[in-house]
């Protein structure tokens, strides 16, 4: 079979968008608020998560680019639910997903969990390697659902901080071959595409797959005011200062000044129409917008949004304006 050849990154690394709004979410809520400290939690997650699969990106910036195609966080619906894969690098020769880990401390891996400890704590988790064969069989079925021709799929767990001592269970060799640190990634990569020296789809299969994983992700959009049982009324609104980060500065011809320190700003309210996305809804009338961010009147805030240029329906005091494509 001819040599496909094929570009890098398909599907890039972006931040979350659960983090996204976890922060702005954050950034408006009351330093007393009961919920606060949850939310903090959740963001450092999160935050660990997305950090995690940047050191991995580093090194998969390096593979050769005539090998794999990769994929960044894919979230795949097979029956009634969903799975979740960090990284799926797909090739000719078969497809090699990639758990990223990035735990502080000490992880001690075992046949049937993951221990963390870490700071006095001990925190148990599922084994990654069972975790990962499930997602191996997970994909397998998705494929074949979609009359796929059957492929190599192997998995490996990257431990993203050097920092982290690993144990594994003694004679656990298959966690022996699987888990590796995310500096020896790419030597793991290599050795999986010169395993399966032969090629097995054609670049006809390789585009139907690429065009399939794109169009079948479903993000995991949460509604974090259900979840951490937050209601609107605690949000802090207006447009928040830059520079002190007080709320809310005030809109006088065209631009926006802070009466805490003076400071003066064009664009402060990008950000607080961003969080308004994130923690509201996707779409707005003057009047909701205006009352966000403070504005003083209907009139100014029609003109002010007439600058933005965001498409539109209906018109005068009926009219909705809605998110524009890739804003956030």
């Amino acid at each position: 079979m001819k040599e496909v050849f094929i570009y890098l990154f398909v599907k890039d690394l972006t931040i979350p968008l659960n983090l996204m709004k976890a922060e702005a979410l954050e950034n408006r809520m009351p330093s007393n608020h009961p919920k606060l400290n949850d939310l903090k939690l959740f963001i450092k997650t999160l935050r660990s998560g997305y950090n995690g699969e940047r050191n991995i990106n580093y090194y998969l910036g390096q593979i050769p680019p005539k090998r794999y195609l990769i994929f960044h966080d894919l979230r795949l619906p097979y029956g009634k639910g969903y799975f979740q894969i960090d990284v799926l690098l797909l090739s000719p020769r078969g497809i090699l997903m990639i758990d990223g880990k990035n735990h502080s401390g000490k992880l001690t891996i075992e046949k049937n969990q993951m221990i963390q400890d870490y700071l006095g704590n001990r925190v148990i988790y599922e084994n990654p390697i069972e975790q990962a064969h499930r997602h191996n069989l997970l994909l397998t079925y998705f494929l074949e659902k979609h009359t796929i021709p059957p492929v190599p799929i192997d998995s490996l767990i990257a431990i993203c901080k050097s920092s982290t001592e690993v144990c594994i269970s003694p004679e656990y060799t298959v966690a022996e071959k699987k888990v590796c640190r995310v500096s020896d990634l790419l030597r793991k990569i290599d050795g999986f595409y010169h395993q399966h020296n032969k090629n097995i789809l054609d670049h006809k299969t390789i585009e139907k797959i690429k065009k399939l994983l794109i169009k079948d992700h479903t993000p995991l959009i949460t509604d974090l005011l259900q979840k951490f049982a937050i209601h609107k009324t605690d949000i802090i609104t207006g447009v928040q200062c830059p520079k002190c980060l007080q709320c809310a500065m005030k809109y006088k011809r065209k631009i926006w000044l802070c009466p805490t320190c003076q400071f003066i700003s064009q664009d402060a309210y990008i950000d607080a129409i961003k969080a308004y996305f994130f923690l509201y809804a996707p779409s707005f009338t003057n009047m909701e917008i205006r009352t966000f961010l403070h504005l003083p009147s209907t009139r100014q805030t029609a003109y002010f949004i007439s600058s933005l240029n965001f498409p539109f329906t209906g018109a005068t005091k009926g009219r909705i304006y809605y998110q524009p494509d890739n804003y956030l």
